[in-house]
């Protein structure tokens, strides 16, 4: 869920990640793709997160002595003692341990004879398995609990509770620190693995699918789906090492030849043939790298019925929102240092492997340069947190005005050389388009040696494409990646290949996933649950004294208006139209992990294009049903949750309602609010950039979003010396609120109408509505590299885990209420910001 992700599937990736998430593309997703470590295995390597590689530091905890000043301490008393004194302490301790001997003989008889009473009139229908694992893991007892609580034992709620026992720190005041009081001890016994930056609850569920893929992927039958097949061939071709060794750079120089050469390691580069046109066409449609602009089709967002051509501003090399890195040089000095020794291995490297005669000192003042060349870019792009406003970046035009926007471009024969040979004829000077930058790249472009301009752009090519190479190039990226985000090896392969045909054939490798791992009496429970979400939002707007009665209504109509798409579309179902899906994409055995890739760009592309002349599918699900995320898409007014996500911890039809409705209702009621947040509001329930709003309800909720906007911009990053950027993240804040809210709202309506449920064995002493808070708390369990939280402060839309709780929670008075927070405690604040 978040503000700039998207439902599309851009054709033209870019270089960190050929078929990520676009800066403008709106659909917005529970987290980011990097968060949950999903990125497509074209996309960058971890390009977007920084780091400082020094050791954890060493806390001095007033109060607590070490060991050695207190043993000294120990030894100095004891020779201050007298003879007599030395004499009669051991005798006294002595006394003093079989007083302590005998006491604990006769509680151990009473316990005994309680026990037998207990076992001869049994209070629980619970099994003695149930019963011993739930003893086993509570982390507090039960005597003080009152008898009349029902207790439920099935499989479903011990499942649950013990989930939720081995995450907490009951040692915390709730209302001094909700996070580390719900997670504290998950985050102590999940360690950061050595491969990943950053782990929680959402790494854990990632894992636990990737590995399902995994498995299913190396199976060693053919299934009558051809795409099917073809997913089990992407993953095998992908695991073909002894292939990757023995090709090592040769068809990444097959690349630059059929480009012009790099001049930053090839002397024979002939300047005269440099054609800028030719050279960014070339590099979007066979390898899907845009530069100094993307180019994408999608819904016309003031006319959804139909689709149309975007141009939007580029990204840069380390990915998007990373422009501080370029311009901060005194806080990211170290990260640049690392970029330039990554691009110099790289260079290195492929000069070895094809006996080129260039220097390393040419090698090394060229790199120079084009770091050089890329912070003035960065100075030109515009900062997310100022691309919020998507009715002031809509601005319809016609190819001829990209002339003036970026003269070296020639734009109709750019497109035609784009898009499908079938529909040259569709693009010339009176062509419509949507810009959604003012592509201010033109001055920097006409000012810039051709040498200087190729060595860039071909850069950009080479560094997205390395990853499609043998294990030296991960070596070199690993490298990279320890200084930007921490991490400190390489993952497996396999984890990284079982992706590939989640980004290759989403649905093909969807329907691997659904047919063996999803319980279709969770897609029941999950549309239910949608139901009652989207009425508590109702009543939330309802019950509003900000809004008029007008706007009001609009609002609840949008709400209600949601396309729902869960767990999986119906084409996974049919293997006959799943084929034809992936009709024009072959492929082969013998194909080897660079060309197989560079198959699947074509066909995207070709695909996107041939959109331009149908209608906007607003009923599309174009997520692979194996991700484990949510999205909302406000040109769709539709939101998705995919199987990945619908499983525990975050969601079980056999868990109790109060579990269900904490973690995946929560989510449930995020995405909904997403239509409604900063971005969402400005889009109608046909999913047109419409204004809907009174003018005295859009000044009220601008206050509100003010609110939230200041209060999350307050808080200073873990591990940081980072504010969060409240502009930034206020759609996903807001979302966050209202979905809490939203979720706890249905859940009262649940009892009220069935009545309390039972409680959770070993968990007797917290209500089910307490209950309902851990279970939202222990969704966002999980702690990030210092790097990665420096990343996520400056490039992601997402506040930190631990604002998703204690921000959240501490604007809700039904939190304070529920676990008796005193007025004024850190999760019970006097000012509390309420949009939703």
């Amino acid at each position: 869920m978040h503000g700039n992700g998207t439902a599309k599937m851009p054709f033209g990736g870019e270089p960190p990640d050929y078929m990520h998430l676009r800066s403008n593309e709106s659909q917005m997703q529970l987290i980011t793709m990097n968060d949950t470590g999903e990125n497509t295995p074209s996309g960058s390597p971890c390009f977007n997160t920084p780091t400082r590689d020094e050791p954890p530091a060493v806390i001095f905890i007033p109060g607590k002595a070490s060991h050695l000043s207190s043993c000294a301490g120990t030894a100095k008393w004891w020779k201050s003692r007298t003879h007599l004194e030395k004499l009669l302490i051991p005798v006294c301790l002595l006394l003093l341990l079989l007083a302590v001997v005998l006491l604990a003989v006769v509680l151990n008889f009473d316990r005994r004879r309680e026990a037998v009473k207990t076992t001869a009139m049994p209070t629980t229908s619970a099994s003695p398995t149930e019963l011993t694992t739930t003893i086993e893991r509570s982390t507090t007892t039960t005597s003080t609990v009152s008898p009349e609580f029902n207790i439920c034992n099935t499989a479903g709620c011990v499942h649950a509770a013990n989930h939720l026992l081995n995450s907490m720190n009951t040692s915390m005041d709730p209302c001094q620190d909700f996070f580390e009081f719900a997670c504290g001890a998950w985050n102590e016994a999940h360690p950061i693995p050595d491969d990943m930056f950053a782990y929680g609850t959402f790494s854990y569920v990632r894992e636990q699918v990737r590995q399902q893929l995994r498995v299913l992927l190396e199976q060693e039958v053919t299934s009558q789906s051809h795409s099917i097949n073809m997913a089990r061939t992407a993953y095998k071709t992908c695991m073909n090492k002894t292939q990757l060794d023995e090709l090592k750079s040769r068809l990444l120089f097959d690349t630059l030849e059929e480009l012009g050469r790099w001049p930053l390691l090839q002397k024979n580069w002939d300047q005269s043939k440099f054609d800028l046109t030719d050279l960014l066409m070339n590099i979007r449609h066979d390898y899907g790298v845009d530069i100094f602009f993307q180019i994408y089709v999608y819904a016309d967002a003031k006319n959804t019925s139909r689709n149309t051509l975007f141009v939007d501003q580029g990204i840069l090399t380390l990915g998007r929102g990373s422009r501080d890195y370029y311009l901060n040089a005194t806080m990211f000095n170290s990260h640049m240092t690392a970029y330039r020794k990554f691009i110099q291995k790289v260079a290195v490297t492929l000069k070895t492997d094809a006996n080129l005669t260039r220097s390393d000192e040419e090698i090394y003042n060229d790199i120079n340069e084009v770091i050089e060349f890329e912070k003035k870019f960065a100075k030109i792009i515009v900062a997310e947190d100022e691309r919020r406003n998507n009715t002031r970046l809509y601005n319809r035009r016609n190819i001829a005005d990209l002339y003036s926007l970026l003269p070296k471009v020639d734009w109709v024969s750019f497109m035609r050389r784009s898009a499908p040979p079938e529909m040259t004829h569709l693009f010339d000077n009176s062509t419509e388009i949507i810009i959604y930058a003012s592509l201010e790249v033109s001055q920097l472009v006409d000012e810039t040696d051709v040498k200087l301009l190729t060595n860039y752009v071909i850069w950009r090519v080479v560094q997205s494409n390395i990853r499609y190479l043998d294990e030296r190039f991960d070596d070199i990226k690993q490298d990279f990646i320890k200084v930007m985000t921490g991490q400190q090896q390489t993952p497996p392969r396999w984890k990284d290949c079982a992706q590939v045909p989640s980004t290759v054939l989403p649905l093909a490798a969807g329907a691997i996933y659904v047919q063996a791992h999803f319980n279709e009496r969770d897609k029941t429970e999950a549309l239910e649950m949608i139901f009652h979400l989207r009425n508590s939002f109702s009543e939330l707007v309802s019950n509003s004294d900000w809004m008029d009665e007008a706007t009001k209504n609009i609002a609840i109509i949008k709400a209600h208006s949601m396309i729902n798409n869960i767990g999986y579309p119906n084409v996974t179902s049919d293997l006959r139209e799943l084929d034809e899906l992936y009709r024009e994409l072959e492929i082969l055995d013998m194909d080897t992990y660079y060309s197989l890739m560079k198959k699947a760009v074509w066909w995207m592309q070709n695909r996107e294009f041939r959109k331009l002349t149908k209608p906007f599918d607003k009923h599309e699900f174009d997520v692979s049903p194996a991700v484990v995320n949510a999205f909302y898409s406000p040109e769709k007014n539709a939101i998705t949750f995919p199987a990945g996500i619908l499983q525990p911890p975050f969601f079980s039809g056999s868990f109790p309602k109060a579990v269900n409705y904490g973690a995946i209702g929560a989510v449930i009621g995020h995405e909904i609010t997403h239509g409604f947040d900063d971005q969402g509001s400005q889009y109608d329930k046909d999913g047109n950039l419409h204004n809907w709003w009174s003018e005295s309800s859009m000044q009220a909720f601008e206050h509100r979003k003010r609110c939230i906007v200041e209060q999350y911009g307050n808080y200073t990053v873990p591990k940081t010396t980072y504010r969060v950027n409240g502009k930034l993240t206020q759609g996903e804040n807001i979302a966050d609120n209202g979905g809490v809210k939203e979720a706890y709202r249905a859940y009262q309506r649940y009892v009220k109408e069935n009545g309390e449920e039972p409680r959770l064995p070993g968990l007797q002493q917290y209500s089910n509505q307490q209950i309902f808070f851990l279970s939202y708390a222990h969704f966002w369990c999980g702690q990030k590299k210092e790097a990665a939280a420096m990343q996520q402060v400056l490039t992601d839309e997402h506040s930190p885990e631990v604002f998703r709780v204690m921000g959240v929670l501490s604007n809700m008075h039904e939190f304070a209420e529920v676990y008796n927070c005193p007025r004024g405690s850190p999760i019970n604040t006097d000012n509390k910001c309420i949009v939703w």
